[in-house]
């Protein structure tokens, strides 16, 4: 019985070869976050008791020509899937560490934007839903909001001739860890966030309107509070906004997480100002990327966002008025992400990881959003 690691399915993943990916896993999980394109055949829990199970029989329509890639939770399950799946002569391969492994994976995509010598990249972790930036011209970069580790940021600066000097937050994140500060220390970059009272290390604060150079480009810093209280979106070169959580393509940013239930409503409420008249009433058809999407992330190297004028044309959510944005928000509400307090308190410097392995903290998927359609 074969393996594969979680970046060798990336590659080949994204070179387009012809596998097909078959998560084990019972539907509840599968539907939470799985690998883009992948099939759910639920057999996790009969496996795990022992049952008999015809696996190739469940598997109807999966071709012997492709090889198979069986995905449980930690890559304990899919061994036995693929045995079986071998036995009823598919190639099949069973992925390293499962869907937790999958969560370390990234990619890139090129963000359009003009500007000689300029490069505006995003940096997806595909098995989590993040999104992170790296952008830069004449040898400088900066980097927002880093979710993956920091080894890939340094070979994508590398890899475009820049050095990374500055590393950018848009808001304390709930639900994965951040990578900022240990990117900092590595490449002596300065640690830039906006303003709060939030965490308690040291780092160059941002006020609203600010006008910075970062990566050798113009950007204005917008503040947005309402996913968080200290959430700013960031103008870059007055042609690309960076709206961290405040607005995905197709929702917004839940606003709970901060200050939990008892202010999931105040917080509506001052996200309802900071998208009207922060954003829409300012920008039009402007372009935006955001910090997380809710969708596995596929490998067509596009870049995930959208226009302003396409979200507000499209979210139901952004046309009502307060009290029915506010009444939405809170009645779509979702189970918040996973262990979210403990990684709160690890972004704010409050708690220290230990040895505890950053994906078994992050595992599972971002919920960041709330009032999509």
């Amino acid at each position: 019985m074969k393996e594969m690691n979680a970046v060798t399915l990336r590659e080949r993943l994204e070179a387009g070869e012809p596998l097909e990916v078959v998560d084990i896993r019972e539907p509840d999980e599968f539907e939470s976050w799985h690998i883009y394109g992948s099939r759910n055949i639920p057999v996790y829990d009969a496996l795990k008791s022992g049952e008999d199970v015809d696996l190739a029989a469940k598997a109807g329509g999966l071709s012997t020509a492709n090889p198979v890639v069986t995905v449980c939770r930690s890559g304990v399950m899919s061994k036995r899937a693929a045995t079986l799946l071998e036995s009823a002569g598919f190639e099949a391969i069973s992925l390293q560490g499962g869907i937790r492994g999958w969560g370390a994976v990234w990619s890139i995509a090129d963000v359009p934007f003009d500007r000689d010598g300029a490069v505006l990249l995003q940096i997806r972790r595909n098995g989590k839903g993040c999104l992170s930036y790296l952008f830069g011209v004449d040898g400088k970069a900066c980097v927002v909001d880093p979710c993956v580790d920091v080894d890939a940021y340094l070979e994508t600066a590398q890899q475009h001739g820049l050095e990374i000097v500055q590393v950018l937050e848009t808001h304390v994140h709930a639900d994965h860890l951040s990578r900022a500060r240990a990117l900092c220390h590595v490449t002596g970059a300065d640690l830039m966030m906006p303003r709060n009272q939030r965490v308690t290390f040291e780092y160059n604060p941002i006020d609203d309107g600010a006008d910075l150079t970062l990566g050798g480009m113009r950007v204005e810093a917008i503040g947005t509070p309402g996913h968080t209280g200290e959430s700013t979106c960031y103008l870059v070169e007055d042609q690309v906004l960076l709206t961290g959580d405040t607005l995905f393509a197709t929702a917004v940013g839940r606003p709970d997480l901060e200050k939990g239930d008892e202010g999931a409503e105040a917080g509506a409420h001052m996200l309802f100002g900071s998208l009207h008249e922060k954003l829409f009433d300012r920008f039009d058809d402007m372009a935006f990327y955001p910090a997380h999407t809710s969708d596995p992330i596929g490998f067509d190297s596009k870049p995930i966002g959208g226009t302003m004028a396409a979200s507000r044309s499209e979210q139901v959510l952004l046309e009502l008025d307060k009290p029915a944005f506010v009444e939405r928000i809170l009645g779509s509400l979702q189970a918040k992400p996973p262990n979210h307090h403990g990684i709160i308190a690890v972004n704010e410097g409050k708690k220290d990881l230990g040895a505890i392995d950053p994906l078994d903290v992050e595992a599972g998927p971002n919920r960041c959003a709330a009032g999509g359609h």
